[in-house]
């Protein structure tokens, strides 16, 4: 049978969007739900923060699979495994019934998710030149962000009004229609002869003895981790010093998310000057100075944390799809790997940061801007003098 095949356009993009936001609409949605979930089951924060922790990992890994997958039995059937990956592991955590069982659920939910993000990440480079790559994943992005803009005040309603359990079985049934709409419209986009498996360990150690990736990915997890330190945390903190409800609190991650989206947009104007990672770097440090200075000078105010995290959270958008952009082009051939292991090696720092700060207490007024500013100022340093991407020559 003749393999169908794609070719780049707008709704293949809102479409390859939709699927790829399955994960991150499964950590907003369900963060507002957070002191909820405590509460039912009698749990510490740390243990309901380690369900968001064990997520990331699950995305890290499935991201170290699935990219290699990718490239070895095509973008379609990993899209398609992933979508339905995720609906089971949404379905089971809504059944949970208690906490041990939820993180092993999230772990396949995340697994699943990572796997339609890469594929949809690889599709838009398959059919995409080097110089309108990051444009175009910047696109993707800002799209895929539009879910999170919408959905911690979906998932704040949700549990107010129906429980915790309500926001998981949305998302099991989106992870359903996912999966038919990828099984029934996607065709594959890889080109050329497939990856063998035998190839894929070496394509790594290349991949991490090239110090252009290794940079690439140093400035994504401390981009990310200055926002995750803020998911994992803010919760209990929006709910204790406050007393904001989950659907109040939903409002708040509105902003953020309204935040990255503005970041992105950026993105194609500052990386045709080749300034897109210092801008977003820059961005990203100046918020977590802002709200280390203000909480010094006894600003603890809602907008005092907001209005500083809004900045991190725009330059987060700028800087991230600049980094997977980079990341991806590192080495020549290898876009579907490269994707893969920079977004488990970015998940991966990001989680043991996030478990870092919940250890060390930081949903507090003081502990959270401190690890904020921590992770704004690494993924500042790493950033090098030079331009980071070159030019391409291919139309």
């Amino acid at each position: 049978m003749r393999r169908r095949t794609i070719s780049y356009s707008p709704p293949l993009l809102l479409f390859l969007a939709a699927a790829g936001a399955l994960g991150s609409m499964a950590i907003h949605m369900v963060v507002p739900a957070f002191p909820l979930m405590a509460r039912d089951w009698g749990s510490t924060p740390t243990a309901i923060q380690s369900a968001l922790t064990f997520y990331l990992l699950g995305i890290g890994l499935g991201q170290l699979v699935s990219g290699p997958a990718s490239d070895v039995l095509g973008r379609r059937p990993v899209m398609l495994a992933g979508t339905i990956m995720f609906a089971f592991g949404s379905a089971a955590s809504a059944a949970a019934p208690g906490v041990q069982l939820l993180v092993a659920a999230r772990v396949v939910q995340a697994l699943g998710g990572a796997a339609a993000i890469v594929a949809a990440r690889t599709i838009v480079s398959d059919l995409s030149s080097p110089d309108r790559v990051a444009g175009r994943v910047a696109t993707l992005t800002t799209v895929v962000l539009i879910s999170p803009a919408v959905s911690p005040v979906i998932g704040g309603l949700l549990a107010s009004s129906f429980g915790w359990r309500a926001i998981f079985l949305l998302l099991a049934v989106l992870g359903t229609v996912a999966a038919l709409l990828v099984w029934r419209t996607l065709g594959e986009s890889r080109g050329g002869e497939p990856v063998h498996m035998s190839s894929v360990l070496p394509a790594y150690g290349r991949l991490l003895r090239n110090r252009r990736f290794r940079r690439f990915c140093l400035i994504g997890a401390a981009a990310s981790s200055s926002l995750y330190i803020f998911l994992s945390s803010s919760p209990f903190l929006l709910s204790s010093q406050y007393g904001l409800a989950p659907a109040e609190a939903g409002l708040c991650y509105f902003l953020i998310a309204c935040s990255a989206i503005a970041g992105t947009l950026l993105v194609r104007l500052l990386e045709r000057r080749g300034h897109g990672l210092r801008s977003g770097a820059g961005v990203i440090l100046a918020g977590g100075i802002l709200m280390m200075l203000s909480f010094l000078a006894g600003l603890q105010s809602l907008a005092a944390l907001l209005g500083p995290m809004m900045l991190v959270a725009c330059g987060g958008g700028i800087a991230v799809p600049a980094a997977v952009s980079g990341a991806m082009h590192a080495e020549e051939g290898l876009a579907g790997t490269g994707s893969s292991l920079a977004g488990a090696l970015q998940m991966s720092v990001t989680a043991l940061i996030t478990t870092i700060a919940a250890q060390a207490e930081m949903a507090t007024l003081w502990g959270m801007p401190l690890g904020v500013l921590a992770a704004s100022l690494i993924a500042f340093l790493a950033v090098p003098g030079g331009p980071l991407v070159p030019a391409s020559g291919r139309s």
